[in-house]
């Protein structure tokens, strides 16, 4: 519903105080719909809860002990606040960061990265002897969980089911690879359809490689939920998924690369969007670790006060909150309108009142990639704060104060008050934005919902205005300007310009030469700011002294762009280790 003004200053008055200063808080269940997607990769409920056997065969009837009964000592457990982000099988998982990192917790992919780069996974090696095409040589000895040996055939058909349907986290299909087959039982030829100088960064490192032997009888993978859809070669096994509560892991014995750290991994429903939650878990001993993004940097302060000894650890996130307009619908669809709202906002100010610093966020760029992005292009337009200016714009394209009341109408004289919609949690930017745009004239309505999930199905339906979102793998790679404007995060920029650039930057033979339209990308929407970014969010992990898990940052995020600290390679115990 569209709240008052009042109700949304006292719903933040109240998140502030108990943000800033209070010293216990109020446990609440959490209020997100839980969603996974279906093969049109739209959400819908889960119907049930997830049970797999601890066993590694197939054949072994599921268990229904609950993980109370069969205790596992405190110290071989790690209990991490993530929230619920669906079954974690790959055709399961709610399409956003976390849904991949708990899912990666089972299944690898052919290489991995950790915190320099990408490193060698279920290939111990590749070879890339011109543009179209990538060999990889497979380990030998890789059992699936069910013991079943793992070969080259588990790769190759991977790669063609998912082309066949149509995986929802990321494209594959015959424009970019052109065929994949096996030399032998451990090696495997993937030749693209084009030259794709970032196909370890954006595929090898991404998809998660299925077992044959369990997969191929499998038509609609999309409704496929029996305990066999949770079988993988990665280090640890799904023991039980129950939507609304969580998660519990358990450590596979046959893991190939040393031993997990862990007897077992609970995943509680804290999401990243209840801070106050996760860091009374943290204090109380409920849970062993949190990250907190931005804003919650005064909760994080407050935590280093309560537990003595406490490990902070911070990073950049790769991930925008934006200001995006529905540009189907006049007068947003204006480049002037969206220059004119630039002008109106001042970011910096944004960032301090919404976050209380700057160790917390960087301000937006017009460009839309972050300062810290190896690609960044610091020679963009840009549009430093100037109210007079934005209602210069504003009245040339006839949007004026038709009758006194302080809001500019519609040039037809209807009255005119945009909606912005937002997650709860961005009550208070959305209240800045809407302070900061009402100087100008613009009046809008604000519209909040209980989650991303939320956000995402108004957008889909075009019932709003304006809108603040996010998402991640910004400043990553520069393949990812392929779907920043493509519709998935709201209306589809559809710009000839932008588009060519990125189908000259997907189509380079080196990564230099991507770059290059990267930047140039940087300056198209720079100048036509089809989003604006707010600001950048660093993040904070925080984890509980006595904890043996050390948390670190991956190299440009794990599937290129999460920035969770979470990678699975700080919850092994190497073979080699020393």
């Amino acid at each position: 519903m569209i709240m008052s003004r009042a109700g949304l200053v006292a719903s933040v008055i109240i998140v502030l105080a108990i943000v800033v200063g209070a010293a216990y808080y109020a446990l609440h269940s959490h209020t997100s719909t839980t969603s996974t997607i279906t093969h049109s990769g739209t959400a819908t409920k889960p119907t049930q809860a997830v049970t797999v056997a601890t066993s590694v065969k197939t054949t072994t009837t599921p268990t229904t002990t609950s993980p109370a009964s069969t205790p596992i000592p405190r110290k071989k457990t790690l209990i991490i606040a993530m929230g619920d982000w669906g079954a974690p099988s790959p055709f399961l998982f709610y399409p956003r960061g976390p849904g991949y990192v708990l899912t990666s917790f089972i299944f690898d992919t052919l290489v991995w990265k950790n915190q320099s780069g990408v490193i060698p996974w279920l290939a111990s090696s590749w070879e890339h002897p011109d543009p179209y095409t990538w060999v990889f040589h497979l380990r030998r000895g890789v059992k699936w969980q069910d013991g079943w040996p793992f070969t080259a055939r588990d790769v190759v058909f991977t790669f063609k089911y998912l082309m066949e349907h149509h995986w929802a986290w990321k494209t594959l299909s015959p424009s970019i690879i052109k065929k994949v087959y096996a030399e032998d039982n451990y090696t495997v030829v993937i030749k693209l359809a084009k030259p794709y100088p970032f196909f370890l960064e954006d595929y090898a490192s991404t998809v998660f490689i299925l077992p044959w032997h369990i997969w191929h009888n499998v038509t609609n993978p999309y409704s496929f939920r029996g305990k066999e859809a949770f079988i993988g070669t990665g280090p640890y096994m799904l023991k039980t998924y129950k939507p609304q509560q969580g998660y519990v892991f358990v450590a596979n014995p046959r893991f190939w690369a040393g031993k997990p750290l862990y007897d077992e991994i609970r995943v509680v429903n804290i999401g990243f969007s209840n801070p106050q939650q996760a860091a009374l878990a943290i204090i109380n001993g409920k849970v062993d670790t949190a990250t907190f993004m931005g804003k919650a940097y005064r909760v994080v302060k407050m935590i280093e006060q309560r537990v003595p000894g406490v490990r902070v650890q911070s990073g950049p996130m790769y991930w925008v909150l934006f200001l995006g307009f529905n540009l189907d619908k006049w007068p947003y669809n204006e480049t002037m309108f969206r220059k004119a709202v630039a002008y109106a906002l001042n970011l910096t100010e944004l960032v301090i009142k919404a976050t209380g610093s700057l160790k917390a966020a960087l301000p937006g760029s017009p460009g839309y990639i972050p300062p810290y992005s190896p690609f960044y292009n610091p020679d963009i337009p840009r549009y430093p704060y100037n109210p007079v200016k934005a209602e210069k714009i504003l009245d040339k394209l006839g949007l004026i104060d038709k009758n006194g009341d302080g809001c500019r109408d519609l040039p037809n004289g209807k009255p005119w008050h945009p909606v912005l919609i937002a997650p709860s949690w961005y009550t208070q930017e959305a209240l800045i934005i809407k302070d900061m745009l009402k100087k100008v004239g613009i009046c809008i309505e604000i519209k909040t919902v209980n989650s991303f999930h939320q956000l995402d199905a108004l957008i889909k339906k075009g019932a709003y205005d304006l809108e603040i979102n996010g998402h991640g793998a910004v400043g990553n790679s520069p393949t990812a300007f392929t779907w920043y404007f493509s519709g998935y995060f709201g209306t589809r920029w559809n710009n000839k310009t932008y588009w060519e650039l990125v189908q000259k930057l997907i189509t380079a033979k080196t990564k230099q030469e991507a770059i290059k339209y990267a930047k140039e990308l940087q300056v198209v929407i720079a100048e036509q700011l089809p989003r604006i970014a707010l600001y950048y969010p660093n993040i904070f992990v925080v984890t509980r002294p006595g904890v043996r898990v050390h948390w670190f940052f991956t190299a440009g995020g794990i599937d290129g762009g999460i920035p969770l600290p979470y990678n699975k390679l700080a919850l092994i115990t190497p073979k080699h280790s020393h």
